[in-house]
């Protein structure tokens, strides 16, 4: 498995027009199978692999151990069907690489290794999610909402390429800017393509969830009436434009940003309390892609599931630099090589 700095560099390629296909986003061949290694053997002789399974009464790796378990929540609700990779919020590899690695301690090489376990295993250990549970009121910002749904099995989605502005830039690509040869079937190619796919969404603001009655039918002879359904409206907008080096004049009234509304109809089981969530709230939302409105101004998810997102950016800190380097079990005994190993027979004190 490739480094989780690699995962995130990996979305840049969308803006080949050559590898934007839908062979790109969802893959040719089954999914990937997750075999132990001799790696994954190791792991489970480590001593974060024990905390993780039996908890710590150190709190200095209270500190480590719920950084990783709010590293793997926000990894696994987006595992894809398509290739072995993971993706991690850019905010986050930054603070994994910058405060869960030392000279002494591989912790980019943990993290790796611990959403290998729960690929091989398709679920998180029961005992991970218990001494989350454990950790909670020392280290709130682990989710237990996305551990949970873990707990309960991987269920990868088809792809997380296949973002919301990225589905958005297919559908001008693919659609709108055909030629008038290619006008006729471009709509229909592109239904064929992308409905019916497991998808999830980033960065929506919620605007309201609430029990609603289906849209009125006529009913076949024997058909029974939809029952009302839980459903979460939402709204994507187009992000503002990065500021520039240069300032610029601008005149007149600001370009309006795009918006993309999404009706999201819910599964009777959600790991989030929906009486807790707020209007406005940042949410992430997987669910099947089903229908859409014509210019992609509006789309429908079924059998959705919402989570809550944070702004990793405006989070400080994962772990205090201390912690780390008094936490035990901060060392490297995965792989067995580092720059710097401790307690090494013939050393002087200095």
């Amino acid at each position: 498995m490739r480094t989780t700095r690699l995962l995130i560099l990996a979305l840049g390629l969308l803006a080949s027009p050559a590898l934007a296909q839908p062979e790109f986003f969802f893959g040719t061949g089954e999914a990937p199978v997750f075999r132990e290694e001799a790696i994954d053997k190791r792991f489970l002789r480590t001593r974060l692999f024990q905390a993780l399974d039996q908890g710590t009464a150190d709190a200095n790796c209270a500190q480590v151990v719920g950084a990783y378990l709010t590293l793997l929540g926000e990894v696994g609700t987006q595992f894809h069907k398509r290739d072995e990779n993971f993706m991690l919020d850019p905010a986050l590899v930054q603070a994994l690489n910058t405060q869960l690695v030392t000279e002494r301690f591989p912790g980019n090489s943990y993290f790796v290794t611990m959403v290998r376990r729960v690929l091989i295993d398709k679920q998180l250990r029961p005992d991970w999610l218990k001494t989350a549970e454990s950790l909670v009121p020392f280290y709130p910002a682990i989710d237990m909402a996305r551990l949970r749904f873990l707990a309960d099995g991987t269920k990868p989605v088809d792809s997380f390429l296949l973002t919301l502005p990225v589905l958005r830039e297919r559908y001008k690509e693919e659609v709108q800017r055909v030629n008038s040869v290619a006008v006729s079937t471009a709509e229909a190619l592109f239904r064929d393509n992308y409905l019916d796919h497991e998808l999830a969404f980033s960065g929506l603001e919620l605007v309201d969830v609430k029990l609603e009655k289906p849209k009125k039918k006529k009913l076949k002879k024997g058909e029974e009436p939809e029952p009302e359904r839980m459903v979460a409206r939402l709204i994507w907008t187009e992000p503002e434009p990065a500021p520039t080096a240069t300032y610029e004049f601008q005149f007149g009234k600001p370009r309006k940003r795009e918006r993309v509304e999404v009706v999201a109809i819910l599964q009777d089981k959600q790991y989030v309390d929906l009486n807790k969530l707020l209007k406005g709230n940042t949410v992430l939302v997987r669910g099947r892609f089903w229908e859409y409105k014509k210019g992609l101004s509006s789309i429908e998810l079924r059998d959705a599931l919402l989570f809550q997102e944070r702004d990793w950016a405006r989070v400080g800190g994962l772990v205090e630099p201390m912690a780390l380097a008094s936490c035990p079990l901060a060392v490297n005994d995965l792989t067995g090589i580092a720059p710097v190993q401790p307690g090494a027979f013939g050393t002087k004190p200095r």
